[in-house]
């Protein structure tokens, strides 16, 4: 049986698992649209964007005291400002452009990254990231568009299409600030993106002084800067980031080692897309930078939710169908297809997930990462395997004779 007709198991059952993949995503997103056209109050997050909208142009306080409650930059609440005055259908708008965004963006990978298997990989990669996906999508979080956007920005990288990626890199953070651990990688690592990153997140940052009172817009802006600094604080151990982990085996880091140890794990996944740039073609490379910003906040952002690893799902999704597409037998690929598994712990019950609730999915996520690193050192996708870099087409069909 030659290499081709392996690869993502058998071809007739992978394009029967994809069919059931796209199928069953289909059929979640259209069954909460149609929730959320009924009931929009149920099960959502929405109302909150709703009120910082209507709050930034009515020039009030859209941020409250505490650690809790409208925690995205005024960016957010100006970009939200058409589903806020469409009501209760700008929430229906708001979760299928969501979820079309994060689609389009998984097919974009799948077609980049697997041209000749693009729909198996395609609905492959559905059916293992919707386990986890599937309270963000249900909740309407800007998590959802965020990850999207960072993964087409990604892409963009990839083809080195720099105008594009920082567009698409700067308005994942205006949606969600989260998405600036990204942002910062690719500025360190790609230096003809760093001006362009500038500009673009100036302007993201800007837009919301496209306001009828500067002044007023001004000072709900420092009262926001406020509130994130505040917030990134916690003072209660019910997150699922490190802090999660170790507090249920009984470690409690004072808030200098957290600090010391954030800093510390900054380096290093700076060093390892340092590592995956060298050591790696172009293309994978990207896909290596995103999943290493994702295990960071995921690991890392003090305030990591359990609904906020549906940007681990993603990444993992796409590790899995591309090891099984090289290698069917790979015990790597079907690792991260029990990870996936895993990080659904929420849809199996509370039996299940009370008991690992703050520490299950960051450990899948540390377990994760010896596998991304193998795959920045070059060691885990083969160099042969995967498609040309774009700059070497380049520069090959530049070279060729006429």
């Amino acid at each position: 049986m030659t290499p081709a007709l392996q690869a993502l198991l058998l071809p007739r059952r992978g394009i029967l698992i994809a069919r059931v993949g796209i199928g069953i995503w289909l059929l979640f997103n259209l069954i909460i649209l149609v929730l959320v056209w009924r009931d929009p109050a149920n099960h959502t997050v929405v109302g909150n964007y709703r009120a910082a909208s209507a709050g930034w142009w009515a020039g009030r306080d859209i941020y409250g005291s505490g650690i809790d409650g409208f925690l995205y930059l005024p960016s957010f609440a100006f970009l939200y400002t058409p589903f806020w005055l469409l009501g209760d259908t700008g929430d229906v708008l708001w979760r299928a452009l969501s979820a079309g965004t994060l689609t389009f963006a998984i097919w974009r990978a799948a077609k980049f990254y697997l041209p000749e298997r693009v729909f198996e990989a395609f609905g492959v990669a559905l059916l293992l990231a919707l386990p986890v996906a599937s309270a963000a999508l249900r909740n309407g979080q800007a998590t959802t568009l965020m990850v999207a956007l960072m993964l087409l920005g990604s892409l963009a990288v990839a083809e080195r299409r720099w105008w594009l990626a920082a567009v698409l890199l700067a308005l994942a953070f205006a949606i969600k600030p989260l998405a600036i651990v990204l942002l910062l990688l690719a500025g360190a690592l790609h230096q003809p993106m760093r001006g362009k990153l500038l500009v673009c997140t100036a302007i993201s940052l800007l837009l919301p002084f496209l306001h009828p009172d500067p002044a007023a817009a001004w000072h709900v802006y420092g009262l926001g800067l406020d509130k994130l600094v505040a917030s990134s604080e916690p003072s209660r151990q019910t997150w699922s980031d490190i802090t999660g982990m170790l507090d249920h085996v009984g470690l409690t880091l004072p808030p200098l080692g957290l600090l010391v140890l954030r800093v510390a794990a900054a380096l290093l996944t700076l060093w390892a897309g340092y590592l995956a740039l060298r050591r790696q073609e172009g293309a994978i490379a990207a896909l290596d930078l995103f999943a290493l910003a994702v295990s960071y906040l995921m690991l890392m952002n003090p305030r990591t939710e359990e609904n906020t690893y549906i940007a681990l799902g993603v990444a993992l999704a796409l590790f899995a169908v591309m090891l099984l597409a090289r290698r069917p037998s790979s015990w790597q690929g079907w690792l991260v297809v029990f990870f996936c598994i895993a990080l659904g712990c929420h849809n199996f019950g509370n039996w299940i997930f009370r008991p690992t609730e703050y520490w299950l999915k960051p450990l899948v996520c540390l377990a994760f990462l010896p596998i991304l690193l193998d795959a920045c050192l070059g060691r885990l996708f083969q160099r042969a395997a995967l498609p040309e870099d774009p700059a070497d087409s380049r520069a090959t069909a530049g070279s060729s004779s006429p």
